[in-house]
């Protein structure tokens, strides 16, 4: 049931930082792109309910994060995957 997996363990974690690292760049740019649009528009940060905060996080981090990378991996693998290619 155990196979031999063919990728070695530090190639696969040099993917994973380099995945990791990206997301951490999208969500830095969704924060400021996010924090600069209420500041503009409201002048302040507005209170969000429970649920509109887990919406909004829904639609504009998991579902993209998830959909990208979902894509990327039927296509090939990810970009971390394509840079030890």
């Amino acid at each position: 049931m155990l196979e031999e997996n063919p990728i070695p363990f530090l190639t696969r974690l040099k993917e994973l930082i380099f995945d990791y690292l990206l997301i951490l760049v999208y969500l830095v740019c969704l924060a400021i792109v996010c924090l600069s649009f209420y500041f503009f528009f409201y002048g302040r940060i507005p209170v969000f309910t429970m649920l509109q905060s887990q919406l909004i996080t829904t639609v504009t981090s998991v579902l993209p994060i998830v959909g990208i990378f979902s894509w990327m991996d039927s296509r090939g693998g990810s970009w971390g995957k394509k840079e030890q290619a």
